[in-house]
């Protein structure tokens, strides 16, 4: 099984799990909380006529900007039917209208210079060649566009994760034992494969030559998020074993609550006083 295989059938089965493990919510706080994310990345709210989310998952991007109104027309990609099944159907649940692709994103099936904004959240680390999927960005974006690509994981990053989530990991496999609980074999092969579908990690400027190399002239490269991430994958690891966590409304609501307050603080302080060699993830802005 080659690596886009791979990654296909590791996010059809995530599709169903993905929102709750990753925290979203698709109501009317999405347009407001993507117009933030997306004003605090560029310097300004944009406004165009087409957009479009390239690995788009469940249509966290995608389906923000629509309700935003900061495109006219979004369209989203994906290489898994079933995260585009569930980009259509948070789109619908959130009143957003999102035009659908299913495509590899180093093939994306758009004439050239068709939109005005071309965004990737947390896709490029999935892809075989991130310069091709760059460089088909590139292609699809028109002249004076932007693109931008945001949440790739950093080394760093991965190891600090791979910390928090081991001693929850012990603790975990500790009770299973205490209390004689056998672990569930299949699920435990599926996170294998997850972890396997995660192809690359990137320094800043990995991506900024990738992105010249893929033919962008101005390319402007950073790093953020230190406690968003530590709290967020503890969350992926404890919803994705216990099910008790995923399906207890208190559970969840405080789960919500200390993943928005870390994403608080990295906002006003983290991605300010956190040194840059310890933060999670590498954002860039394209044109």
């Amino acid at each position: 099984m080659d690596a886009k295989e791979l990654n296909a059938l590791v996010h059809d089965r995530e599709a169903a799990l993905y929102d709750d493990r990753f925290m979203i919510r698709y109501d009317g706080a999405i347009g407001r909380a993507v117009e933030r994310d997306v004003k605090r990345l560029l310097g300004k709210r944009p406004s165009v006529g087409r957009a479009l989310d390239v690995a788009c998952g469940t249509g966290y991007l995608a389906v923000g900007l629509a309700a935003a109104g900061i495109a006219e027309e979004v369209h989203a990609c994906d290489l898994s039917p079933k995260m585009l099944e569930r980009t259509r159907d948070n789109a619908s649940s959130s009143g957003a209208s999102v035009r659908l692709a299913l495509c590899d994103a180093e093939r994306l099936p758009y004439a050239d210079a068709t939109f005005d904004l071309v965004c990737a959240r947390g896709a490029l680390h999935h892809v075989p060649s991130p310069v091709d999927a760059l460089r088909e960005m590139r292609r699809v974006l028109a002249p004076g566009g932007t693109a931008f690509v945001v949440a790739e994981p950093t080394a760093a990053g991965e190891r600090q994760v791979a910390v928090v989530v081991g001693l929850a990991v012990r603790a975990v496999e500790g009770l299973r034992r205490v209390r004689r609980i056998a672990r569930d074999e299949e699920h435990h092969q599926w996170e294998l494969a997850s972890m396997a579908a995660n192809l690359h990690t990137f320094e800043p400027a990995e991506i900024a030559e990738m992105a010249r190399v893929a033919g962008f002239s101005e390319v402007s490269v950073g790093s953020a998020a230190w406690a968003w991430v530590l709290v967020l994958g503890l969350n992926y690891y404890l919803a994705g074993e216990i099910a008790f966590l995923a399906r207890n409304r208190v559970a969840r609501t405080l789960a919500r609550s200390a993943i928005e307050t870390a994403a608080a603080f990295d906002r006003l302080i983290g991605d300010r006083a956190v040194p840059a060699s310890l933060r999670h993830t590498v954002q860039a802005v394209l044109r």
